[in-house]
């Protein structure tokens, strides 16, 4: 099929492709699905840092966690659980996490250089229930943690289960294990909680003596 014949819709230059391209668009299809010369990685259990903690993994029960703020994020950005009301009035609870979560001894200090929330991956996890005494990740969604949706089971609800089959791994995972591949589409995002926590009815004091902190009085 040559261009000549190829119709063009109102975006200039995007052809608009009939039955008779589809099987050149199969192909090229399939050919963007071949492993190219260096090989598919395959990802181990300590390229995600799985880990198999207590609790769901939350940054309060993270080593970073500095008073309502993040050690590795600096001052400005408020690090706490969010309470907001969800459609026709439904409250819902969300528990902030990244990628860097770690059990351990607690920080004191901030810590240099600062991260951005972006390379960090902080998100606020939806939990399951409002007024848990701890919310955040697990592959299974047990204990009061939301499920991962790459953790798979054969039968049955994921928080009822005991083990599963990871998809990033391609191995058995408990349920309540947790690493940063961690994913769900039930979250909010940083930029909205921050919104939210900048609301009048969130306690601010502690963000403004962040400010204070670095030298930013501007109320």
């Amino acid at each position: 099929m040559s261009r000549d014949q190829i119709q063009s819709v109102d975006r200039p230059g995007f052809p608009q492709y009939g039955k008779e391209q589809l099987s050149k668009v199969n192909a090229m299809r399939a050919d963007k699905t071949q492993p190219d010369f260096m090989g598919i990685p395959i990802l181990h259990d300590g390229d995600v840092m799985l880990c198999s903690p207590e609790k769901p993994a939350s940054c309060y029960t993270c080593a970073f966690m500095l008073d309502e703020t993040c050690a590795l994020l600096g001052p400005e950005i408020i690090v706490a659980k969010v309470v907001s009301d969800g459609k026709e009035g439904e409250t819902i609870e969300y528990w902030p996490c990244c990628s860097m979560q770690t059990v351990g001894e607690m920080v004191d200090d901030y810590i240099e250089p600062f991260k951005t929330p972006e390379q960090l991956g902080l998100i606020w996890i939806n939990a399951p229930e409002v007024g848990q005494e701890f919310g955040g990740a697990n592959c299974g969604g047990v204990n009061g943690g939301d499920d991962c949706d790459h953790y798979q089971v054969e039968s049955g609800e994921k928080w009822d289960s005991e083990s599963g089959f990871c998809r990033v791994l391609q191995h058995e995972v408990g349920a309540s294990q947790v690493c940063s591949a961690w994913r769900d589409d039930d979250i909010l995002s940083w930029q909205d909680a921050q919104q939210l926590l900048n609301q009048p009815q969130h306690n601010r004091s502690k963000k403004q003596l962040a400010k204070e902190i670095i030298g930013r009085d501007d109320n």
